[in-house]
C-alpha cells in the first residue's frame, strides 16, 4: 500500500522554468540547427554585398511567423523595379521572378522540413535527425511556402495598380500573421497536414490569445536588429560575421516560438 505524502505540497508540480532559461537550455541541444538560417542567410549574395556596402543600422521588427535569419533583423537593401519579399527572402525582375521562386521554395521548403521538425524532435524527445525531418515534412514545408507566395502576390501585387491600398495590405499581413502564425510549428509538433494546421492554429489563437508574445518577440527582435544591422553594414566581413551572430539568434527566437506554441497546444515538451 502506498504511502500518503506527508504534504499536499510534496505532490504539487514544480512551476514550469520562465521561457527564456528553457529557449537557451534547448538551443545549447538544437545549435547545429542554426547552420540552416546561416545557410539562407549567405544565399542570399546580393543582398549581403549590398548591405556590406552600406554605411549606418537599421530596425526591424520581425513577428514570430516563420524563420529567423538575418534578413529577420536587417532590412535588405532597396532595389529599383519590382521586388516581392517573402519570409525567406527577396526576389526581384518579374521575367525570371516565376523560375527563380519556385527554385528557392523548393529550396527553402526542404530546409525548413528538417529545420522545424528537428527543432519539434528536439524539444519534445531530446533528440533530433535533419535527414528524417527532410523525409517527414519537405512535401508539407514546400506547398505551404508555395501557398504564402501566391497568398502575399494577392495581397500585393495589386499595389501596382493601386498603390494606395499599400496601407490596408500591410494591415492584412499583420493580421493574418497573428491569426495564424503557430501554423508551420502545429505542423511539426503535430505532425498535421497543412489545412488541419491552419485550423488548429486559428483556434489555439483564438482561445489562447497571445497578442503579448506576438507583440513582445517583435519588440525584443527590434532591439536586437540596432547592433546585428551594425555590424552587417560594416563591410563585407562584418555582413557575414552579422549573418554567423544572427544565425543562433534565429534559432532562439525559433526555438522560444515553438515552445510557446507547444504550451498553447499542451504538447508535452522535456525541460
Amino acid at each position: 500500500m502506498a504511502q500518503p505524502s506527508g504534504s499536499p505540497r510534496d505532490d504539487a508540480p514544480s512551476p514550469p522554468e520562465p521561457i527564456f532559461e528553457r529557449t537557451f537550455a534547448h538551443v545549447s541541444r538544437l545549435l547545429p540547427l542554426a547552420l540552416v538560417p546561416l545557410a539562407t542567410a549567405l544565399l542570399n549574395v546580393s543582398d549581403l554585398l549590398a548591405t556590406a556596402r552600406m554605411d549606418g543600422f537599421s530596425v526591424r521588427a520581425s513577428f514570430p511567423v516563420y524563420r529567423y535569419d538575418l534578413w529577420s533583423f536587417v532590412e535588405s537593401p532597396d532595389h529599383g523595379g519590382l521586388s516581392v519579399s517573402v519570409p525567406f527572402g527577396t526576389l526581384e525582375s518579374l521575367p525570371v521572378l516565376v523560375p527563380l521562386l519556385g527554385a528557392y521554395v523548393v529550396v527553402s521548403g526542404v530546409l525548413s522540413a528538417g529545420y522545424f521538425g528537428s527543432i519539434a524532435d528536439g524539444l519534445t524527445t531530446g533528440r533530433f535527425d535533419f535527414v528524417a525531418g527532410v523525409r517527414r515534412f519537405a512535401v508539407r514545408m514546400v506547398v505551404l511556402e508555395a501557398l504564402v507566395v501566391v497568398a502575399l502576390a494577392a495581397v500585393f501585387l495589386p499595389l501596382v495598380v493601386v498603390p494606395p491600398l499599400f496601407v490596408v495590405a500591410v494591415l492584412a499581413v499583420l493580421a493574418l500573421s497573428y491569426l495564424f502564425f503557430p501554423t508551420v510549428y502545429v505542423l511539426v509538433l503535430e505532425d498535421r497536414g497543412i489545412e488541419s494546421a491552419a485550423r488548429r492554429a486559428r483556434e489555439l489563437v483564438r482561445r489562447q490569445q497571445p497578442i503579448g508574445f506576438f507583440l513582445f518577440v517583435a519588440v525584443v527582435t527590434a532591439i536586437c536588429s540596432v547592433p546585428v544591422s551594425l555590424l552587417a553594414h560594416a563591410g563585407a566581413v562584418g555582413a557575414v560575421l552579422a549573418a554567423i551572430v544572427a544565425a543562433p539568434l534565429g534559432l532562439a527566437f525559433n526555438v522560444a516560438t515553438a515552445l510557446k506554441v507547444a504550451e498553447m497546444a499542451g504538447v508535452e515538451t522535456i525541460e
